[in-house]
Formats: C-alpha cells, structure tokens, sequence
C-alpha cells in the first residue's frame, strides 16, 4: 500500500499551513484569556496603564497547564505498547488487529498504555492512518489511503469525539483499561492531569501571592484557572480537583481544542475586552462601551457563532449518512453470507 505524502502539492502545502495557523492560535488562546482576565482584577489596568507588567502575569500563568503537559508530563509517561505500520507492508488490517490485541492483554485493574506512530520513510514521505472506535459494533477501524481495517473487541465505552488522526511527527497513545462498561478507551491519558487542577490553580495564586502580593496571587491563580475551565468546554475534560481526585471530568462537549473558529472568536473577545478595560483606566475614557461591546463583540461573536453552528450541524447530517451507509452495507454482507 503505497504511503501517505505529506506537504507535497497544493493540496499538501495548503494541509500543512493549516495546521500551523491552528498551532498558531492554539498557542495564543490561554495568553489572551490570561491578559483578559487579568484586567478585570481591580488595580491592574491601573498598574499596566503606568508600564506595569503585572498583567502578563495573567497570560503567562494561563499558558502554565499546557506547558507542564507538553514539556513535563509528556515524556515521563509509562507506556506498554507501540503501534507502527509495518515498512514492508503498511496494512490497516494489521494495524488494527494490533491495536484489539492489546485490549486482549488488559487485566482488572491493570491498564495498559499503547502509543500510536506513522511510519517514515523518508523526509517527507510518511504512512499516516486514523483509528476510531466503533462502540455500536465492538470494534476498532483504522482507516489508511481509503481502506479500512476491522478488528472486534468487544463492548467500549469510548467518550472522546471522531477519529483519531496519527499524522506526521507522532500520533496520541491510549490508556485502555477495564470498566462496568466494557473496555474503557482514555485519549492522551497524560494531558489535562494533575496539571489542570483548580486546586493547583488555588495553590498558584496563594504562592504568587505569599511572593509577589495579593495582586500577583489573583492575577495568576485566575489565568491559570481560566485556562482549566476553558478546556472543560471540548471533549476531553480535566482532573478539576486533583489531588482530591484521580480521574479527568468528561468536558461539555461543545468544541474541540482545534476548532479554529472558537478559538479565533476567543482570542477576538478576549482582546476587545482588554482594550476596554484599559481605555476605561484613563482619566478621560476614548470608547462608548456599549457601542463598542455590540459591534465590535456582540456582532461578529453571533456571526461566528452561527458559522460554527452551521458547520457542525451539516457535519452531524453527514455523520448519520455515513452511518446509515455503513448499516445498509453490512445487511448485504450479512444477506449474502
């Protein structure tokens, strides 16, 4: 089966500068949120307006979580399987056949870490494939270049949304553990741990303020929380309460961390909003802030909004088509047999 080339042709290079504007704002969303955030703790504004910092504070601890996942958390993960195409023949049979062998080898109380990788086979060409679970049917599917591959494992109690894409660079790794229903499937069992604790973002801003004053302490405890309950709103969740708790808190369900338009829609608010409370900061104020806040936050949020609801509204039509094919397919296979 031949491989996947990334970043080659129109369509490649469009793919990858994609990815990078998502990366891009990605990156910001939590620093804005934290600027934002900030400028609502009295006195702040005030400070910055006089070249204080302290509001970059906000920004910096609100990008804190991710980093301590991404820098710390990441690498120090115990994992028990890898899962690679194989180089002579990529096979999403295979692939798949390996990834329901591992939930054979799960015991009570003894979960099992499995990582998933493309292969490389050289600087730009690579064998990429996405794994989603099939929890009405008991299987995993990995889909590779429009085949898939099918392997039962019986009954699963899978929460996070869509499939999941092992692309370029690396692919996430699952926690598979045994649970009252069925084989429970944790995505990136290491992210939005300890790290993503509003408890852990109480304990900030006490030592911030023990180090810095009470200003620094709710400047930085509020970024760092701002940042945990925003990612509540996605699929994943977070261990809100760790060390009081162990296990991650299922999200609201409402957006994934790369939708582009809620993110480009929260760094817009987030910054419109901290340009009002500084200009409010000053003796003689320069904008009328409820015009402001209707045109230049209201309106393009609602408009934005509906986008998105559109968007996936027209995805969950599609999903059910595809499902609806899938049923239809597999009465003609089960008539033929």
């Amino acid at each position: 089966m031949p491989a996947r080339r990334s970043g080659a042709g129109r369509g490649g290079c469009f793919t990858l500068h994609w990815r990078r504007y998502l990366s891009a704002v990605k990156g910001i969303v939590h620093f804005a949120s934290g600027l934002c955030v900030a400028s609502f703790v009295p006195g702040v504004v005030e400070q910055a307006a006089q070249g204080g910092l302290l509001i970059a504070l906000g920004g910096a601890c609100a990008m804190l979580p991710d980093t301590l996942d991404f820098r710390f958390a990441k690498f120090i993960e115990r994992r028990d399987a890898d899962i690679i195409p194989d180089r002579a023949y990529p096979n999403p049979q295979a692939l798949a056949e390996a990834l329901a062998h591992q939930f054979a080898l799960v015991q009570p109380k003894q979960p099992r870490v499995v990582q998933l990788h493309p292969l490389r086979l050289g600087v730009v060409n690579w064998v990429t494939y996405a794994v989603r679970f099939d929890s009405a049917r008991g299987e995993v599917v990995v889909t590779m270049n429009g085949v898939e591959g099918r392997a039962h494992v019986g009954t699963l109690d899978y929460r996070y949304d869509g499939a999941l894409e092992v692309i370029e660079l690396g692919g996430p790794s699952l926690r598979l553990s045994r649970g009252t229903r069925g084989y429970c499937v944790e995505f990136l069992p290491w992210h939005r741990q300890w790290s993503h604790s509003l408890v852990l973002a109480a304990a900030l801003g006490l030592a911030l303020a023990m180090a810095l004053g009470s200003l620094a302490g709710w400047v930085g405890g509020l970024g760092y929380a701002v940042h945990v309950l925003e990612d509540q709103l996605g699929y994943l969740g977070s261990n809100l309460f760790w060390p009081f708790t162990r296990r991650r808190f299922d999200g609201l369900r409402l957006l994934h961390a790369s939708d582009a338009i809620p993110n480009t829609v929260t760094v817009w608010v987030s910054l419109m909003l901290l340009l009002l409370n500084l200009d409010r900061a000053q003796e003689m104020p320069l904008i009328a802030s409820g015009p402001f806040l209707g045109f230049a936050v209201l309106a393009p949020v609602a408009l934005l909004i509906a986008i998105y609801a559109r968007r996936k509204w027209r995805r969950y039509v599609a999903s059910l088509e595809v499902e609806r094919n899938r049923d239809v397919l597999a009465e003609s296979e089960d008539a033929v047999s």
